[in-house]
C-alpha cells in the first residue's frame, strides 16, 4: 500500500522499500537510451561528454564533490544529457537519493519502520522544479554522466523542499510499475492490476484495470462496500446510540472528572466472557503494586460491572447501547461475537473524547510491568508531537497498510483532530461489520485523516522493547527479545497478549510467561458464583503468579520441553 502526503509537489520524494533504487543501475540505463533515442530523432547525434570518476554512494558525503556544467552555462549538447528529459521536466527536473535511516531520522512519518537491507537502504528523491534543487551536487541531479545518482544526506537532499509528497512502496510479489505523470494533483494513489473482474488471481493475458487498494494478487480483496443489510444495522446502533447520547455523557461526565489524572483516562471495555483476562490485568498490576486509579472500564452487562468494582476499579454500564452486545466470550478472531464487542470498542473512546480527555485505551489481554503513562506524557520526547499513538501490531500486511497499528493498544491526545477520527470511527459499523475487524477500518480512518486533516500518527517501533506483543510472542525472529524478557534483560511498560485466536490459549501463555494471576476458582465465575465475604481482589488475585508449562515450542518463563507443541512437530522454544 502506498501513501502520499502534503501538497503541491516542487519536490517529490519516492520512499522506495527495495524497488527502484534496488533497480537505479538498470534505470540509468533505461534513461540514457531514452536520452540517445531522443537525440537521434533531433540531432541525428551527440557528442559524448567527459567521463569522471566519482567516489561510491557508501563513502562519506561530506567528501570530494563532483562538478559538472551548470544548469546556466550548458551547452545545447549538454543539455540533451540531462537525466530526465525536457519532456517530463514538470514530473522530475533533477534526481538525488539518500539513506533511509538518515531520512526517517530526520523525518519522522509515524509509520512502522522498516529497517534497511541491501537493496531498500535509500530514498530517491525527485525534484520538480529547479529552486527544489539540492545546493550540494546541484549539477549531478540535473546531468547524466554516465555516474551514479548523486547521494546526500538527508538534510542537504530537502534542504530547499518547501514542500514535499511522500510516497510509500513495497516490492510485491508479482511485477509491480510505478508511473508518475505530471496532471491536476492527487493525494491517494490508483491501483491498476491485471485481476478478473469477476473473481481469481493475477492473468497476464488480462489488460490492467482498476481495482481496490486493498486487492491483492491472488484476487482476495481486504476491503469490500457494506451490503444493505450492514448499513441498516449500522443505522439501527446509531438511531439508538445518538438518541441517547445526551443523558449517557450527562451520567458519565462526574464520573471521568472522579477518574481522570492529568487529564488522562485508561479506557477499557469488557463483557462476561472475557473477564477473567481483566481479572488478570488488575490482579498483576495489584501484585506489581501498580495505580489503577484513573482506570475506567466500559462494562456491557452487570455480571462484569460487579466483577470490575469488586477489583477495585471504576466501572460504567451504558445499558441501552449494550443490550445488543453479547455476554459470551468470542471463539475466535473476528466471529459474530467478537465483530459485535466492537462496537463497544468505538463508543467507549468517543465517549471520553467528547468530554474532553486524553485516553489510552487497552485490549482486556494486556498486563503491565510498569505505568505506560509517563511514557506518553513526556513532554520533552520527540514523539510528543503526535496526535495518536500505537503499538505495532506486526502484520505489516496489505489490508493494515500503511500504519498497521493495533487497535487494542493506543493512547490519543485530545484535540479537534482526534475527536473527528473517533466520530467517523463511530460512523463507520458498517465497514466494520463488513471486514469484521475494528482494526482494518480504523487503519483506513488513520490513513485517509492523515492525508486529509494533517492527523498526526505514530506507530511504536517494534524492534524495541517497550511494547511487545503476541507478534513477538509467536514470531520466531523476535525470540531474541522475548528471551531477554523472561530473562531480565528487557524492561517493557506492557505486554499484549494480541496474535492469539481465543481466551483459552491467552491464558495458557500467560501463565507460561509467569503473568497470570488469578486464581481458579475464579475462573468463568461471576461475584454470585464465587460466593466469598471477602472482597473480590483478596479472593482472586493472586499474591505470586501461576506459573504452568502448556506447549514446549512457545515462549516460557522456565523450560517446557516434556509439554507437546501447538504447532506440529516444533521443536522446544528452550535451546539446550
Amino acid at each position: 500500500m502506498k501513501l502520499i502526503l502534503s501538497s503541491v509537489v516542487p519536490c517529490l520524494l519516492s520512499f522506495y522499500a527495495g524497488a527502484l533504487w534496488g533497480a537505479h543501475a538498470s534505470l540509468e540505463r533505461d534513461l540514457d537510451k531514452s536520452l540517445k533515442d531522443t537525440t537521434r530523432r533531433f540531432s541525428g547525434g551527440s557528442p559524448g561528454l567527459p567521463t569522471v570518476g566519482v567516489k561510491s554512494s557508501s563513502e562519506s558525503v561530506g567528501e570530494s564533490i563532483l562538478h559538472y556544467p551548470s544548469t546556466e552555462s550548458a551547452s545545447i549538447d549538454d543539455k540533451k544529457k540531462r537525466r530526465i528529459p525536457a519532456s517530463m521536466k514538470r514530473v522530475a527536473d533533477g534526481i538525488a537519493r539518500t539513506s533511509k535511516e538518515d531520512f526517517v531520522k530526520l523525518y519522522d512519518f509515524g509509520i512502522p519502520y522498516d529497517r534497511p537491507q541491501a537493496d531498500m537502504a535509500d530514498v530517491l528523491l525527485l525534484y520538480q522544479t529547479e529552486h527544489a534543487l539540492p545546493d550540494k551536487m546541484k549539477d549531478e541531479t540535473v546531468w547524466n554522466m554516465g555516474h551514479e545518482i548523486p547521494f546526500l544526506s538527508a538534510a542537504d537532499a530537502t534542504k530547499n523542499c518547501q514542500q514535499m509528497n511522500v510516497m510509500l512502496t513495497k516490492l510485491p510479489d508479482n511485477p509491480q510499475c510505478i508511473a508518475i505523470m505530471a496532471n491536476y494533483q492527487s493525494y491517494h494513489i490508483q491501483r491498476w492490476m491485471r485481476l478478473p473482474k469477476s473473481g481469481g488471481g493475477l492473468d497476464a493475458n488480462l489488460p490492467l484495470r482498476l481495482v481496490s487498494r486493498g486487492d491483492a494478487g491472488n484476487g482476495r480483496k481486504s476491503y469490500k462496500a457494506p451490503r444493505s443489510e450492514e448499513l441498516r444495522a449500522t443505522f439501527d446502533m446509531l438511531r439508538t446510540y445518538l438518541s441517547s447520547l445526551n443523558d449517557v455523557l450527562t451520567e458519565l461526565k462526574p464520573i471521568a472528572e472522579r477518574v481522570a489524572k492529568d487529564n488522562t483516562i485508561v479506557v477499557m471495555t469488557c463483557n462476561f466472557g472475557q473477564s477473567e483476562l481483566l481479572m488478570n490485568f488488575a490482579c498483576s498490576a495489584k501484585a506489581r503494586g501498580l495505580d489503577l486509579s484513573n482506570v475506567l472500564v466500559f462494562v456491557t452487562d452487570a455480571q462484569t460491572k460487579a466483577i470490575a468494582e469488586g477489583l477495585g476499579l471504576v466501572a460504567f454500564f451504558d445499558e441501552t447501547n449494550s443490550e445488543k452486545i453479547p455476554t459470551d466470550a468470542a471463539r475466535r478472531y473476528g466471529d459474530q461475537r467478537f465483530v459485535a464487542m466492537m462496537f463497544a470498542k468505538v463508543v467507549c473512546v468517543q465517549l471520553i473524547s467528547l468530554l474532553g480527555y486524553d485516553l489510552l485505551f487497552q485490549d482486556v489481554d494486556v498486563v503491565w510491568y510498569k505505568d505506560p503513562l509517563p511514557f506518553f506524557h513526556n513532554s520533552t520526547s520527540p514523539i510528543s508531537d503526535f496526535d495518536i499513538l500505537f503499538q505495532d501490531d506486526g502484520a505489516h500486511s496489505l489490508r493494515y497498510a500503511p500504519f498497521s497499528a493495533n487497535s487494542g493498544f493506543y493512547y490519543a491526545r485530545n484535540n479537534d483532530r482526534t475527536r473527528y477520527l473517533f466520530t467517523s470511527l463511530l460512523y463507520s459499523q458498517d465497514i466494520i461489520r463488513r471486514t469484521e475487524s475494528h482494526q482494518q477500518a480504523l487503519i483506513a480512518l488513520l490513513n485517509e485523516h492523515s492525508s486529509l486533516f494533517g492527523l498526526k500518527v505514530k506507530v511504536l517501533n517494534r524492534d524495541e522493547e517497550d511494547f511487545p506483543g503476541g507478534w513477538h510472542y509467536h514470531h520466531s525472529g523476535m525470540s531474541s527479545m522475548m528471551r531477554d524478557m523472561v530473562g531480565g534483560k528487557a524492561s517493557p511498560y506492557i505486554f499484549h497478549m494480541s496474535w492469539t485466536n481465543n481466551k483459552v490459549n491467552k491464558i495458557k501463555f500467560f501463565q507460561q510467561m509467569g503473568d497470570w494471576y488469578v486464581s481458579e476458582k475464579c475462573i468463568a465465575k461471576s461475584v454470585q458464583e464465587i460466593a466469598s465475604d471477602n472482597p473480590l481482589q483478596n479472593e482472586c488475585c493472586l499474591v505470586n503468579p501461576l506459573v504452568v508449562c502448556h506447549y514446549r515450542d512457545k515462549p516460557s518463563t522456565k523450560p517446557c520441553r516434556d509439554s507437546p507443541p501447538i504447532d506440529k512437530g516444533r521443536p522446544s522454544w528452550w535451546k539446550e
